[in-house]
């Protein structure tokens, strides 16, 4: 399926430390609206295809520190004229990739100062059976 992609944009990114004994915790949604475009060329643009916001909100407790925030990206959809529902989860996870993988950067770039050792964050879908427009993705067994 091919797209149309604004860049990804970090609406929030927090970074805790936290006790030993804080209970890990991973909580990563990828969800998905439907969006319409406005002002000059708005028709044309629709005519394209769909537009969506997708939306990764995320909290991930680890050993010692905590991160979470939200994600969002705005892609087109070109020659798609579906509900967010119509798309199957392998498509989904394709499309939130770009965003997962800020998740994963952004949390090794500033474990990296702050612990002075990055740590790397791996995460796939949990279902990948699933044709949800929310889908939960927990990290990778390493």
């Amino acid at each position: 399926m091919k797209t149309n992609r604004e860049p990804v944009v970090v609406e929030q990114f927090h970074y805790d430390r936290v006790a030993p004994d804080t209970p890990p915790k991973t909580d990563v949604q990828v969800n998905i609206n439907e969006v319409t475009a406005t002002g000059e060329g708005a028709d044309e643009m629709m005519a394209k295809g769909k537009i969506f916001q997708f939306a990764v909100p995320f909290e991930v407790v680890l050993d010692s520190f905590a991160v979470s925030g939200k994600m969002t990206q705005i892609i087109q959809l070109l020659d798609f004229t579906g509900a967010p529902d119509d798309l199957a989860a392998a498509e989904m996870q394709r499309l939130s990739r770009p965003l997962v993988e800020y998740i994963e950067t952004l949390t090794y770039q500033v474990t990296a100062v702050t612990l002075d050792q990055g740590v790397q964050l791996d995460f796939h879908p949990e279902d990948a059976s699933s044709d949800e427009a929310t889908e939960k993705i927990t990290p990778a067994d390493k």
